[in-house]
């Protein structure tokens, strides 16, 4: 038997929340690619894509450029 739940998407949440939520996000990809590790960013992008996701929104996308390319 399938359990009913109630879920929250980005469409429930107060529009503090939804900003709270995506300060997290960016903060948390800007620390990992600030580590220069491709195994974390790549971890950081996956973890934050899918929560988004899961609340709703249309994921997340990392890209890394060089400073010299800015």
């Amino acid at each position: 038997m399938i359990n009913h739940f109630k879920s929250v998407s980005l469409r429930d949440m107060h529009k503090m929340q939804i900003e709270s939520l995506m300060d997290l996000v960016e903060f948390t990809l800007q620390i990992s690619a600030q580590s220069n590790d491709p195994v974390l960013v790549q971890k950081a992008e996956d973890i934050c894509d899918e929560m988004v996701r899961l609340f709703g929104g249309v994921g997340v996308s990392v890209k890394i450029v060089p400073e010299g390319d800015l």
